[in-house]
């Protein structure tokens, strides 16, 4: 695997050598922005927003040059999980805005498995399906248990349009032979 790693990091280098062309540059600068404005929308709080900025070899957000993935091993007495999963959904949503809006190849779909973990808060949660559902030509399929409390449920759905699909407690059970 170290192997396959180096040769991966050699392509990824060789790559950074081509120059973005202009119009790469603004899309970046569109990422970059509504990276910012969403991290700021969803109460990202662990570093000042504005001095995250996307690098525009890697298209990942870095803080004071640092990788924010890279960030996170001193994280524990610096910033919450929750903060970093903040900073997910914002650079997901940014990717799909700005592939909208220059006309991308962005899927038009994301799936966001269990969003709240890491004790999220539910007002950040209802911002971030406020986004998604706001968003046009977007499908998000967004797959949670709420802790099981109907009261989160509502409360992270407020104001939020969606189509509800509940699914039963167990989908994988055993079946008696019959």
């Amino acid at each position: 695997m170290s192997k396959e790693y180096q040769i991966c990091q050699s392509a990824i280098n060789e790559m950074s050598k081509f120059t973005n062309s202009f119009n790469d540059n603004k899309k970046i600068e569109l990422l970059e922005k509504h990276f910012r404005e969403l991290a700021r929308k969803f109460d990202y709080r662990s570093a000042q927003v504005r001095d995250i900025s996307i690098h525009p070899t890697t298209l990942i957000p870095y803080l004071e040059g640092l990788e924010l993935r890279e960030y996170s091993t001193d994280i524990k007495s610096d910033s919450s999980a929750s903060d970093f999963v903040r900073l997910i959904w914002a650079y997901l949503i940014s990717i799909y805005k700005v592939s909208y809006e220059k006309s991308g190849n962005q899927p038009g779909i994301l799936l966001f498995d269990e969003p709240a973990q890491h004790s999220m808060g539910l007002h950040s949660v209802n911002k971030m399906l406020k986004e998604l559902s706001s968003l046009e030509g977007l499908q998000s399929i967004v797959a949670a248990s709420f802790d099981q409390s109907d009261a989160a449920f509502k409360e992270s759905t407020e104001g939020v349009q969606f189509n509800l699909i509940r699914l039963p407690r167990k989908l994988i059970q055993h079946i008696q032979p019959g």
